[in-house]
This record gives C-alpha cells, structure tokens and sequence, in this order.
C-alpha cells in the first residue's frame, strides 16, 4: 500500500461488467449481488460522507448509518445500502420505499470493498488483501454499528454452484471477482 497525505474526495466506483456464465476458475470469489443503492463511506477526522456513485454526499438521506460510521477510524470503504424485506432477502422497492417516507433508520450498508485506510492508499492491493483488512477494520465494536454495517463475505467455490444457491435463495444473483485484482474504477 502507498502513504498518502490526504485520502481523495472521492473515487469512481469499480463496476462490473454482465456475462452469462461465472467464472469457475481458480483464482476467483463470487459475492451476492445485493439489489441497492452503490454507495462509499468516507470517514475522515470523525466525519462521514455517504457518497453516491456519482459522488454526491447522501448523508443526510442515510444518517444511521452515517452515525455508525462515524465509530470507524479513517477510511475510504466501497459498498451497497440495502433495505432487506421480512425474509431478510434486499427488496429495491423497500428501499426507495423508505427513502421517500424518510424512514432510513432500518437500512443496511454492505461493505465489499476497502480504498482508503490508515492513511494508506490500498486500491494497487489484491483484493484477498483489502478484503481481509476491511474484515479486521468492521470487527465489531459495539454501538449497534454491526448492525447496520456489515461485511460482505465471499465464495471461492465454482461460480455455477454460487449462483445456482443465490437463485434458490431469489437473490438478484452474484459478483465474480478476481481475488488477485487492484481496484479499478470504471467498467470491468
């Protein structure tokens, strides 16, 4: 990782690209594809901005989970916000359901990835590794923030097993990620 004088504003997110097959590779974890808002915290000094994909600050759409974030030390970590309907399932509808009423209070953030940490810039590291600090970065540490804040965690199993079990689960289906990867914005 590289040390860095100040963390970035923001950073275009990574996206993903569809195929029509995962890949069933060595080399390769499949996470859940939540059906959300892709969103990044960042928490500098104490303060948190919600950051949209286009980097708009939706903090104050979102403040539970600012507020949780603000227990975080310094960081820059990619992810979802997500309402999950009775069965514990993401509903999109739920959600933007409960943006409009301004009952934001229930949503969740799923965290997948971390950019930014310990005044360290992480995106050149594989993935296995940023996944492994956001890990250790979200253990948690009371506040009910486990709650509202929780790591995504990944499959390194055939990705045509992992998505067959996210279809019986009426998931909306699966993200295959190269775990030796940097983090690249943009289309990949």
């Amino acid at each position: 990782p590289k040390k860095v004088s100040a963390m970035p504003d923001f950073v275009a997110p990574q996206l993903c690209a569809s195929v029509e097959r995962p890949p069933n590779s060595d080399g390769w974890c499949h996470e859940c594809k939540f059906d959300g808002y892709r969103v990044q915290l960042r928490i500098e000094d104490g303060d948190v901005a919600v950051l949209t994909r286009k980097g708009l600050d939706w903090a104050g759409k979102f403040g539970a989970i600012a507020k949780a974030a603000n227990a975080l030390p310094d960081a820059l970590i990619d992810g979802e916000i997500v309402a999950l309907d009775h069965t514990g399932v993401p509903s999109f509808s739920a959600l933007q359901a409960a943006i409009a009423d301004n009952k934001t209070g229930d949503l969740i953030f799923f965290a997948f990835d971390l950019l930014f940490a310990d005044g360290e810039d992480l995106r050149a590291l594989p993935l296995r590794d940023r996944k492994q600090r956001l890990m250790r970065l979200l253990e948690p540490r009371g506040n009910g923030k486990e709650k509202l804040i929780r790591y995504v965690d990944h499959f390194e199993d055939r990705g045509d097993s992992v998505l067959e079990s996210a279809k019986k689960l009426e998931l909306e289906g699966i993200i295959s990620k190269k775990l030796d990867a940097r983090y690249h914005s943009g289309r990949s």
